[in-house]
């Protein structure tokens, strides 16, 4: 059949241009790629054994290997991804699926995989959450031909194409977007004499782009394989930009209003890592694979790790296997899927009807065999696949294959990853990074806000990616009540896992230590409701900070900073709330007026990740600064412990904070509201050390869960602790929601001031 011309497939061509499921294929592009030059060559290798190594593993990774006839492994496969609304949080496991497999592999023949575990989790929705498995989605170690470096596709493919997503930094033509250096050797002895040279590549991009990895890797000397790899991608990938450059209309149905809402969107792959064990001291084989990243989506933040480890029973050995008969009409792909359900009450009919098809689907066999069966051709790989499942999930989900718990590190069946994190701490140091090369800048719109001091603001962000890790931002806000520039410009340099940002601005600022006023979730209380909890001042300086660009069990940020901090006076006072019933916004209060030099630092932790097992979330906090009124120094922390009884959970949460020296008003601790003692207003009572306490308890185990609670605290001056009186105090009923990511609570006050509040907001501590 000939190929049309690009941008001329007719329409008999796309009605027809289907696979044998009736799933429409896009047209296949031509091969994109750079010419490589003889500038391009010239500049590729920084030393003559970079050349000779990179030309080595090139023929080594499109070798086919002969001599390997066949093996039997056992794999494991994790996929774990979180979900939060701020970046600085308790860390909150979403989904997580786990998998053991046996593969046995045969030349002629094709793969063999008997599902041996299988299970999954949704823990934000309890038992509320469904995870339907629908067949194998566990990998393949190793088939001559695959892709040894576990990127962008399962099989090799010799020369560079940008259509495939990421560069390979081996492929044919890969140096007009590469350099290559040599960097480290090791050596070491088999027991039986046999000595392995090991040399490493530095692979570093020329230009920052999204598809374009930076890292090292390790060949074997004698003959080019891989025997492992740290790398990352070079810089995230800004998918509306992406998405755009494939197809210009991208996103232009999406209204102007809610872009904000879901922009900026990227993604980024932050730590992949490869390790290859040498077996019957010739065969180079996959034995442990891990990759970190995450994704945002304006305010949400998704951070996913993938992990893989394979063990090897027999290599060129084991039993013959008997050929794989792939009916016609199976079609090609994974053979396998995954599908995620929340579900919130009774089941729609619709759903209904599509569950039902689904069971009576995957219980066809089930009826007359304990395993289902099936045959594929998965994408890129050659040789056929016949997996079989157990009908018993139970059976699957209490394999001894597996951990013992979902929730556990998984350390028996992963081994131990310390080999692997130094490996890829040494290799993504800050110093890895792509060469210095300007690109386009990126314009972007903020998230809409609104306060009591700027009314309704608007704001847009500029970012450029200047190569070598180095970035430039700047951004600007308006508010239409007070009409004060809110503007910042700074630099910063990544390596996708740390940022050291240097920033100039002049903002708003929010002084609580609880919650996010200036979010989007806060702003439309405030605007909706009347309800405005933060308390507010300008600040104008330099900042130099330090922190994490995904948080993964704990994060550490620190600042240095030298501003001029000055009242922020309230500009407006409407909501509808106010339209509708009178409700009026809280007074803000009266900042000290002066230049202050500081530092901050702030530590949270998460421990545990089961929902029905304890779980502590850990937050501390401390300032110093020298001021125009004086100098001070503040530090807080807080605790909250949670755990599962039954159909009930509960939690509790102590926390407290002391000052030395002249505290100015702007760095008080403002207690009331709903992120410290709910039932009275926002900032009753402030000081310069606080005490709170909040136990919570909640019914049942789904994604939605009903909730009574109490609160206590006290905020007051430091020298008079024994003069508290009574605190203050509230208690009251709601609903806690996806643990805790939306949270809705009636209050009570009890002392001092007895009144009903309703609050709702996201990001609660349970």
């Amino acid at each position: 059949m000939p190929v049309p011309a690009a941008g001329q497939v007719n329409a008999a061509t796309q009605a027809t241009d289907r696979d044998s499921l009736g799933r429409r294929r896009r047209p296949k592009k031509d091969p994109k790629r750079m010419a490589v030059t003889p500038e391009h060559l010239a500049t590729a290798f920084k030393d003559s054994a970079a050349r000779s190594l990179l030309f080595l593993a090139r023929q080594a990774r499109m070798r086919q290997d002969s001599a390997l006839q066949g093996y039997d492994a056992l794999t494991y496969q994790r996929i774990s991804a979180g979900l939060g609304f701020t970046k600085f949080g308790r860390d909150r496991l979403a989904f997580r699926s786990e998998q053991s497999t046996r593969v046995r592999w045969r030349r002629g023949t094709g793969t063999y995989v008997e599902v041996t575990g299988s299970r999954a989790v949704v823990p934000i929705a309890g038992n509320s959450g469904k995870v339907n498995l629908d067949g194998d989605i566990s990998p393949i170690p190793y088939y001559p031909g695959s892709e040894t470096l576990w990127i962008g596709s399962s099989a090799a493919r010799q020369a560079v194409d940008e259509n495939e997503g990421v560069i390979h930094p081996l492929a044919d033509g890969a140096e007009a977007y590469y350099t290559y250096a040599t960097g480290d050797s090791a050596v070491f002895r088999l027991p039986d004499g046999q000595t392995i040279r090991l040399r490493e590549l530095q692979v570093r991009p020329r230009t920052p782009r999204w598809n374009l990895a930076v890292g090292s890797l390790w060949f074997d000397l004698a003959g080019g394989q891989l025997v492992r790899a740290a790398y990352r991608m070079s810089v995230p990938m800004n998918i509306a930009a992406v998405a755009r450059a494939d197809d210009s209309t991208s996103f232009n149905d999406v209204p102007a209003l809610v872009k904000p809402m879901l922009f900026p969107m990227t993604a980024a792959i932050s730590a992949i890592g490869v390790e290859y064990g040498l077996y019957q001291g010739r065969f180079w084989l996959p034995r442990v694979q891990v990759l970190e990243g995450g994704a945002n989506m304006s305010f949400i933040r998704v951070p996913f790790k993938l992990e893989q480890t394979y063990k090897y029973e027999h290599v060129n050995g084991g039993d013959s296997l008997p050929p794989i008969v792939v009916a016609a009409g199976s079609g090609r792909g994974r053979g396998g899927g995954m599908s995620v359900n929340l579900s919130v009450g009774p089941p729609s009919a619709q759903d209904s009807v599509r569950a039902l098809r689904r069971r009576n689907r995957l219980r066809a066999q089930c009826d007359t065999s304990p395993v289902r069966v099936y045959a594929r051709r998965p994408e890129g790989n050659p040789n056929p696949v016949l997996t079989t499942i157990s009908c018993d999930s139970a059976k699957l989900a209490n394999s001894p294959d597996l951990p013992p718990s979902i929730y556990d590190k998984g350390d028996a069946v992963m081994g131990s990853t310390d080999e692997m994190q130094a490996l890829v701490s040494q290799a993504l140091s800050m110093d890895a990074q792509s060469g210095f090369a300007p690109q386009v800048p990126v314009v972007s719109l903020e998230n809409f806000r609104y306060n009591r001091v700027e009314g309704l603001s608007a704001g847009v962000r500029a970012e450029q990616q200047l190569g070598s890790g180095y970035a430039v931002h700047a951004q600007s806000r308006l508010g239409v009540a007070d009409l004060e520039p809110n503007v910042e410009i700074g630099a910063s340099r990544s390596d996708l896992r740390r940022t050291l940002a240097l920033s100039a601005y002049n903002h708003l600022v929010s002084a609580g230590d609880w919650g996010n006023p200036l979010s989007l979730g806060s702003s439309i209380s405030a605007f909706l409701f009347g309800r405005d909890e933060g308390f507010y001042f300008r600040a104008s300086g330099l900042e130099l900070s330090s922190a994490p660009d995904k948080v993964a069990g704990g994060a550490f940020v620190w600042s240095l900073f030298a501003e001029q901090e000055r009242t922020a006076a309230p500009k407006t006072t409407f909501s509808l709330a106010r339209v509708f019933h009178g409700s009026a916004f809280e007074p803000n209060f009266v900042a000290a007026r002066g230049a202050f030099v500081g530092a901050r630092a702030r530590y949270t932790s998460t421990f545990g990740e089961d929902p029905e097992s304890f779980r502590l979330f850990m937050d501390a906090r401390t300032e110093s600064a020298l001021g125009d009124t004086g100098s001070y120094g503040r530090a807080a922390v807080d605790l909250t412990a949670s755990h599962g009884f039954g159909a009930w959970s509960g939690a509790l949460t102590i926390a407290g904070g002391s000052s030395i020296g002249t505290l100015p008003p702007q760095r008080f601790w403002y207690l009331g509201g709903t992120q410290t003692v709910r039932g009275q207003r926002p900032g009753k009572e402030a000081g310069n050390a606080f005490w709170l306490s909040r136990i919570e308890v909640a019914q049942g185990r789904g994604v939605v869960r009903p909730v009574v609670f109490g609160d206590v605290g006290w905020a007051g001056d430091r020298h008079q602790p024994t003069h508290i009186g009574l605190p203050m105090s509230g208690l009251g009923v709601g609903f806690t929601a996806m643990d805790g990511l939306v949270r809705f609570d009636v209050a009570r006050g009890i002392n001092p001031e007895r009144m009903w509040r309703v609050d709702t907001y996201v990001e609660a501590r349970f």
